[in-house]
């Protein structure tokens, strides 16, 4: 396990963020430039990443394990939807504004972090698992979560069925229809949809980092409730779920990749959904942009507990 590999990752998404803070600050990123870039992660380059990635998990492993991978991650995203429903008493979160806590706590940094991360502790093999595991969270990030970051602004929480039908579901579920028929895109078309894919990440990092400008770095850092709630999202939860896991998944690497999966800091498109669909972006930014930097110790601890 190379743990430099995971600090150098973390240490870069923290530089990418800086840049579009100082981009704001400097008067190159305002706000309205922000919501047209993050609809643009949500629209073309995201979903562009999610139908690449079909190649990839295609060319690593069985449909068998796929299908038991998949299993896994549904059970993982059902379970903590189930604790995400803690946080509003746990942290003494307003009614009405514990959507994007929720939010927050059922999905994580799976693509960009995640990948590198199972990648640098489990070889490339365990890379089609990761990139199973993701294909729920891209349709439920963009469904359920959807209607959690909205769900203040309805009142009754009522859900629209209109929200799910968006590119970003559209492109997980061509992902998983793919990978299951076992059907393959021209190759030119994997390299252009990866191409813009990888657009995403850096792009997300700097809309993280310009909502951040508009907030006071002080107010951020001093707010205590950003670190228990990381903490009780990166270090105690995968700690239940690798202990539930044991008792129930015979297969260690897949058991390792669920927990490695779920200990990733906040999900970066929190902040692109907040601004699309009209949620609570700044929230979304000071605990992305807390849980990051914390991932840096949190993620080696969950890594070093599954070793001993």
């Amino acid at each position: 396990m190379e743990m430099s590999t995971i600090w150098l990752k973390m240490l870069m998404l923290f530089a990418i963020m800086m840049i579009g803070f100082i981009a704001n600050k400097a008067g190159i990123i305002d706000e309205d430039a922000n919501r047209k870039f993050s609809s643009l992660v949500v629209n073309i380059t995201a979903p562009a990443m999610i139908l690449a990635s079909s190649e990839g998990a295609a060319q690593l492993g069985s449909k068998k394990d796929a299908l038991l991978v998949l299993l896994t991650a549904v059970f993982m995203y059902v379970f903590l939807g189930i604790m995400s429903l803690t946080v509003r008493k746990l942290f003494a979160i307003p009614k009405g504004k514990e959507g994007v806590y929720r939010f927050m706590i059922v999905f994580g940094n799976n693509a960009f972090m995640g990948f590198p991360v199972v990648q640098a502790i489990f070889g490339d093999n365990a890379l089609f698992y990761a990139a199973i595991f993701n294909i729920p969270n891209n349709i439920l990030a963009y469904s359920y979560g959807v209607y959690l970051l909205t769900k203040h602004k309805r009142g009754n929480g009522s859900f629209r069925w209109q929200n799910m039908v968006n590119p970003g579901v559209i492109s997980a579920v061509l992902t998983l229809l793919l990978f299951l028929l076992g059907i393959s895109l021209p190759s030119f078309v994997v390299t252009t949809l990866d191409t813009v894919g990888q657009i995403t990440t850096p792009l997300a990092m700097i809309v993280i980092g310009a909502s951040l400008a508009n907030v006071p770095l002080s107010s951020v850092l001093k707010d205590l409730k950003v670190y228990f709630y990381s903490l009780y999202k990166m270090i105690l939860l995968p700690l239940l779920i690798w202990l539930i896991g044991r008792m129930l998944i015979t297969n260690k690497l897949i058991l390792g990749v669920l927990t490695v999966i779920s200990a990733m800091p906040c999900a970066t498109i929190a902040v692109m959904l907040s601004n699309e669909y009209g949620g609570d972006a700044q929230t979304a930014s000071r605990y992305v942009f807390v849980s990051t930097i914390l991932s840096v110790i949190t993620i080696p601890i969950v890594a070093y507990l599954l070793f001993l």
